[in-house]
């Protein structure tokens, strides 16, 4: 095994497995070396991180992407806005989202929207960019009604409602949800 093929497995995730495959089969001095060569590879990479040590590692796969999308779901789920507007920031970051993008600030409107002092302009920009990036996103707008409505704009609040009943009839679940909100509204 050569340095190019070691490059290559730290690259595709095969970090740990070659960590595992060393220990097995080399001595201890031979494993140490290998070690410090793995980890100066990997905290030499070009375009792995950020330069704020804060911010989730970026890494070139889009399984990646997907664990951080869920991360930050679960973080929002826990009501740990904070946590999902950190690794959703990084993620806007990367220039590898394709579809993902628009979910993202889709995503990054709604912690925004719900973070203890909401910032209301972020959010709303982060949700006229999700729908920039996809005009159907559902969430996007049923969200971006939601926020209306806190904006105390019931008037475009009933605009998204009639865009989101073209997209998801009047059954749908982000309808039924925000005419709710709409119907509560005082």
């Amino acid at each position: 095994m050569n340095i190019k093929d070691i490059k290559i497995l730290q690259k595709d995730g095969y970090f740990f497995k070659l960590m595992y495959f060393i220990f097995i089969n080399m001595s201890n001095v031979k494993i140490l070396s290998i070690i410090i060569i793995l980890i100066s590879f990997k905290s030499l990479g070009a375009g792995t991180t950020s330069s704020n040590s804060e911010n989730i590692e970026l890494i070139d796969n889009s399984d990646q992407i997907l664990i951080l999308y869920q991360r930050a779901e679960n973080y929002i789920d826990d009501k740990s806005y904070k946590k999902s507007l950190k690794v959703l920031k990084s993620l806007i970051k990367r220039e590898d989202l394709g579809s993902h993008r628009a979910n993202i600030y889709n995503l990054l409107g709604f912690s925004y929207r719900k973070i203890s002092k909401p910032d209301l302009d972020k959010s709303y920009a982060a949700y006229v960019m999700a729908l920039e990036l996809d005009p159907k996103h559902i969430g996007a707008h049923e969200y971006l009604g939601e926020l209306y409505l806190m904006l105390d704009q019931k008037d475009k609040a009933i605009d998204m409602l009639n865009k989101l009943e073209k997209l998801v009839t009047s059954s749908g679940e982000e309808f039924i949800e925000l005419q709710n909100e709409i119907n509560n509204f005082k």
